[in-house]
């Protein structure tokens, strides 16, 4: 099995996976994102950090498609400069949210559910192949989950679902896969492992944007952060440069203390700011 992504294109000049000029976004009147700007390029993965109202699912969904930015903002994928259809910019990118668990109601086996991910569907409606179905198993190997193929979707423990939602989108081999908010709903010791799944893909070619208002979720794969406030852009950059106490307590409008400890940045102290 090869880990490097299947999906390329020969308009793909740049380097650049997603680039986002002076996006702004309105949901049902509100504005939601305000003169988005951002580039991801080869080899990056990001977090995405802001608190509760920031922006960071519309974000996501923007970087996904599934939002339209008005008054002239665009968004590019892959370093195309046409606009290809939606599906087979998204055929490119996998996805992965507590939201969507929420959705997937098919009570399948987790191989059948990994499978789906080859339809984009929710279920399997159609016979499975059998290199599918060794890809599917290759895929939950290399995760760690392999033992999950026969089991089904509604027996599996909360975090055993989130780790074969994870396998169906990578099935598909993506270039870029969108993490929002993974570990949404996980006790420590599931979080814990799941993210040691999650990191795991950094052997692989697939980038990441990682969508957090957790700061010990950002894993040493991360490379970048970008900091959302109030629908706009606060702080991007180099990791090392964003997980200052001093940038990411002004971030997040509070006075944080942090450790560094095996890659992973840890809290230590916090102190709200006066008047919040």
């Amino acid at each position: 099995m090869s880990f490097q992504s299947s999906q390329t294109s020969a308009s793909d000049s740049d380097g650049s996976l997603i680039e986002i000029n002076d996006a702004t976004v309105y949901i049902n009147g509100s504005r939601v994102l305000d003169s988005i700007s951002w580039t991801m390029k080869e080899g990056e993965n990001w977090a995405v950090v802001g608190n509760n109202g920031a922006g960071k699912t519309s974000f996501m969904k923007l970087a996904h498609g599934e939002l339209i930015p008005v008054w002239g903002g665009t968004v590019r994928w892959f370093g195309r400069r046409d606009r290809p259809p939606i599906w087979e910019t998204r055929s490119r990118i996998g996805f992965v949210s507590a939201e969507f668990q929420e959705t997937y109601d098919q009570n399948v086996t987790g191989l059948k559910v990994t499978a789906s991910g080859f339809h984009s569907s929710i279920g399997l409606w159609q016979p499975l192949g059998s290199e599918q179905k060794k890809t599917a198993m290759e895929w939950m190997e290399f995760l760690g989950i392999a033992h999950l193929a026969g089991k089904h979707f509604r027996r599996m423990s909360y975090g055993e679902a989130r780790r074969v939602l994870l396998a169906r989108a990578l099935v598909n081999q993506p270039q870029l896969l969108i993490l929002d908010e993974p570990c949404n709903g996980l006790d420590i010791p599931t979080r814990e492992t799941v993210l040691e799944t999650i990191e795991k893909l950094s052997q692989t070619d697939t980038r990441m944007i990682y969508v957090t208002h957790h700061i010990e979720e950002i894993l040493p794969s991360i490379t970048h952060v970008l900091y959302l406030k109030d629908g706009k852009v606060y702080r991007q950059g180099r990791k090392e440069d964003m997980l200052q106490e001093k940038v990411i307590s002004e971030a997040l409008d509070c006075n944080l203390s942090l450790t560094q400890s095996l890659g992973r940045y840890w809290l230590t102290g916090l102190n709200k700011k006066s008047g919040t």
